[in-house]
């Protein structure tokens, strides 16, 4: 496999994972699982705009999915859900 081939690969498999990252967010029931979910969405989204910037391509997600925060940007600020599923006592309100 070539560069670009594993490029591709690795852009393609961050597409994935944002629409898992989209299912979650549609499912959290508490609004720290939404930041959670809405910060590692934005990160996939931000790592698969860099290999498309890299790529010279575009890729989007598939459109009609609704996100719990009615945005549908998956843009906000955040605890990771692993570190709250961890530590929920390390949380600082806000």
């Amino acid at each position: 496999m070539d560069i670009w081939e594993r490029i591709r690969y690795a852009r393609d498999r961050a597409l994935a994972a944002e629409e898992t990252e989209r299912q979650r967010l549609a499912e959290a029931d508490t609004e720290i699982l939404q930041r959670a979910a809405s910060v590692r969405l934005a990160t996939r989204q931000s790592v698969r705009e860099a290999l498309d910037d890299i790529l010279d391509e575009s890729s989007e997600p598939a459109k009609g999915i609704a996100t719990a925060t009615g945005k549908g940007d998956g843009t906000s600020s955040g605890m990771d859900a692993e570190d709250v599923q961890q530590d929920p006592g390390s949380q600082v309100s806000g």
